[in-house]
């Protein structure tokens, strides 16, 4: 079934933005995308689904509540070569529809056109919460656990997962990105961006400026010379140098007053598509979803880089 309003009819030019807006109640957090069939995939914590936008415009349920139980889908990302969706999953202090109180987090595995799946729940003594997620090219996942400050990587040929690196000076890990031709990772912290040498596993944070700010970074991007990262009411490209030791500049990519805990997005065609209010602070009270009346529709804003 169809239920969408999509903001404009008339194909947009290609220097502009498009809007889909969604239902107001989906405390969305994770995005995805598929260049093939250009679907954006989103991900929302409340409604512990997974919808997909098609190139159309009209979206529909790709996972339901029923294939997550009482976890919902939290980071995700797509394969195209594998035709894989993989996602985050957590039940900690979050709102969604179980009312539950506990931790568990883990990881699944959904083929989009066999809908295949698997799932690996973390057997861990710690309470743990996996957050955003980067697929290698050997297709193991690399995984923030933003609880503990530590990544998980699932590894694809024993398919299992298993602690990876502790961040031994950062907090808060949160989102993460794979520079292939120098392998490297990248990880938003609440200190900025840290560099992760995946070979030796040293860390590193990359320096700024002065009057460049990288701290709290929610959703983390690399396209061509610069990050593209979050921060709750705009997203920026932070531009690296060639060295990947430092933060030389940063513009502001987008922001506007209709910006409220913008999470998350994905690159795909050249755009950038992502979620503008999530409403992940704002849209809950007392560890209840405020009332409809008091949410606004979720904005899904593509935009060219």
């Amino acid at each position: 079934m169809v239920v969408f309003i999509l903001l404009s009819r008339c194909t947009p030019k290609a220097s502009e933005k498009t809007d889909i807006l969604l239902n107001k109640d989906l405390i969305p957090e994770g995005v995805a995308y598929n260049t093939n069939s250009k679907s954006i995939y989103v991900g929302a914590i409340y409604k512990q689904k997974i919808i997909e936008i098609q190139s159309d415009g009209t979206y529909k349920d790709l996972i339901t509540k029923e294939v997550f139980g009482d976890l919902s889908p939290i980071g995700i990302e797509f394969v195209e070569k594998s035709h894989d969706l993989w996602i985050n999953l957590a039940l900690a202090p979050i709102v969604n529809q179980t009312n539950q109180d506990r931790w568990e987090t883990g990881l699944m595995r959904y083929n989009v056109r066999t809908n295949e799946k698997e799932h690996y729940i973390v057997k861990d003594s710690l309470r743990s919460f996996f957050n955003d997620l980067t697929v290698l090219p050997n297709d193991d996942v690399i995984i923030t656990e933003t609880a503990n400050a530590r990544l998980f990587k699932f590894d694809a040929a024993k398919k299992e997962l298993e602690p990876y690196i502790e961040l031994t000076n950062f907090s808060f890990p949160n989102g993460i990105t794979f520079y292939q031709p120098k392998q490297l990772l990248f990880v938003s912290t609440n200190e900025g961006i840290v560099k992760i040498d995946i070979q030796t596993k040293e860390q590193s944070l990359l320096k700024v400026a002065p009057n460049i700010n990288a701290k709290v970074i929610d959703g983390l991007s690399f396209y061509k010379n610069y990050f593209i990262g979050h921060q709750s009411t705009k997203i920026s490209k932070f531009y690296v140098n060639d060295e990947f030791t430092e933060i030389t500049n940063v513009e502001v990519f987008d922001t506007g007053k209709e910006f409220d805990s913008s999470t998350t997005g994905e690159i795909g065609n050249d755009k950038y598509h992502y979620i503008v209010n999530s409403q992940i602070k704002s849209g809950i009270e007392n560890k209840k979803i405020k009332p409809l009346d008091s949410l606004e529709n979720v904005i899904i804003r593509s935009k060219p880089l």
